[in-house]
């Protein structure tokens, strides 16, 4: 229940955003709106403002809309026709369609403008192993190298230096580190070979052949998922793991390891419970890149970690703006690749994810605190703009492109080839949907 209320907080937020680009574009253009909602169905709340516009929350909270006066629609007093849409310039109409996506995009640099001021806390880039023959072995980077900038972006942590390094690796390239061995800094060029995001087991750093130093967290229990397999098992908040078969659990990285190599395997959990011991199996689910999954997250409260070892991402206010932008493009660079790869094939349709997917993900990311929801809400807000720009009739991009057919004929398409064109649209999402759901249904029953 916890997912499902977070889909809906998460669902919430981004309708509002979305539909309010369309509405105060539209208002700014002149056009009467006559009702902003969220959901559809039967209206749970509303109240009709001084402008005439109604607003209000419908029962079904999965999509919304901004209802404009359009003479496509229904009859239009002579005084009113100046504010209907129809009527609207070409650049009018398109600034008010485009003006969702938009508002989505503008979200994300917002969200990730406040996550980039607030801080990102994490562990240093220190480097506890490097693979002989591996890039980073060419590169000569050494035990105990810390990577203080990636191509001139500082990295004060980890996750810092994997997330430029992710973006460089859609395409693949050398990069420039500037690294320090506890006395002096060093420059290093580091190969980074493309990298497959949707195929590969394998960890981006191990790829490359570096194994940052790991801080051994205690295995205690902070959560699990509503549809995870720890949940399903019986483990619970709180609990600490002893064993896993015969092996003693010493740090959650062996817990890791051992769910991650038995997918599908049935395991033999033994876990501590206010002093008490139980015995509990566990079959690990098989994700879509075939490693052994539960469904649980590590309380790392529960662990006392050197301050030495620990380090906050943080920027200032005009820093962390250029951030915000510098992420919502990234990210949406990668997210048309990754869509463009998959309408050639090259990508696996499997990486499309439901309702169910993204109310795990909402669930999981708020667990985690408000720094890891607000990125997923900038992730979702973005993958929302940028699949409403798609040229698919009955989405923004259908109309987009409907209007750019208009400006190169001189005159709209005929409204029975416009019809027959919605109907393909909607014949298209509707498969979209079905394979959005098989997908999920797929992970949560293998």
């Amino acid at each position: 229940m916890q997912s499902v209320f977070y889909l809906l907080i998460t669902l919430a937020i981004l309708i509002v955003v979305h539909e309010y680009g369309h509405y105060w574009v539209a208002r700014r253009c002149g056009v009467k709106v006559l009702k902003f909602s969220i959901g559809f169905g039967k209206p749970l709340w509303k109240r009709v403002s001084k402008s005439g516009t109604e607003f209000s929350v419908s029962a079904l909270p999965l999509g919304g809309y901004v209802k404009m006066l359009d003479e496509r629609e229904g009859e239009v007093d002579e005084h009113l026709r100046n504010q209907a849409f129809n009527n609207k310039s070409l650049a009018a109409r398109s600034a008010i369609v485009i003006a969702g996506p938009l508002a989505n995009l503008l979200f994300a640099i917002f969200a990730y403008w406040l996550i980039f001021m607030i801080g990102i806390p994490g562990q240093k880039p220190i480097i506890s192993e490097v693979e002989l023959d591996s890039p980073a072995y060419v590169a000569q980077l050494v035990t105990g190298d810390v990577i203080l900038e990636v191509d001139g972006y500082k990295t004060p942590t980890l996750a810092s230096v994997t997330r430029i390094l992710a973006n460089i690796a859609i395409d693949g390239g050398k990069v420039d580190l500037l690294v320090s061995d506890g006395n002096s800094a060093r420059d290093v060029e580091l190969d980074v070979a493309q990298y497959d995001f949707s195929n590969s087991a394998k960890p981006l750093l191990d790829s490359l052949g570096i194994k940052p130093y790991s801080i051994e967290v205690l295995p205690f229990i902070a959560s699990v998922t509503d549809t995870g397999e720890a949940k399903k098992s019986g483990i619970q908040q709180g609990d600490k793991i002893l064993f896993v078969g015969n092996q003693q659990i010493n740090n959650w990285m062996d817990v890791v390891k051992l769910v991650q190599a038995s997918p599908n395997t049935p395991l033999e959990f033994t876990i501590e419970r206010q002093q008490q011991k139980y015995v509990l199996s566990v079959t690990p689910s098989a994700g879509d890149d075939g490693i052994g999954r539960i469904g649980a997250m590590v309380d790392v409260s529960k662990t006392t970690i050197d301050d030495r070892y620990l380090a906050i991402e943080q920027y200032g206010v005009f820093s962390a703006l250029y951030k915000g932008f510098s992420q919502t493009w990234q990210f949406s660079s990668a997210t048309v690749k990754s869509i463009v790869g998959m309408l050639m094939g090259e990508v696996s349709s499997t990486n499309i994810g439901g309702p169910v997917t993204i109310a795990q993900y909402a669930g999981s990311s708020a667990e985690h605190g408000l720094i890891s929801f607000m990125g997923f809400l900038a992730m979702i807000s973005i993958s929302l703009g940028l699949l409403n720009l798609m040229p698919i009739p009955m989405l923004d991009g259908g109309h987009l492109a409907f209007y750019l057919i208009e400006w190169l004929r001189g005159k709209p398409l005929s409204e029975y080839t416009q019809s027959m064109l919605q109907k393909i649209g909607i014949l298209l999402l509707v498969m979209l949907m079905i394979l959005a759901f098989f997908n999920d249904l797929t992970r949560l029953f293998g």
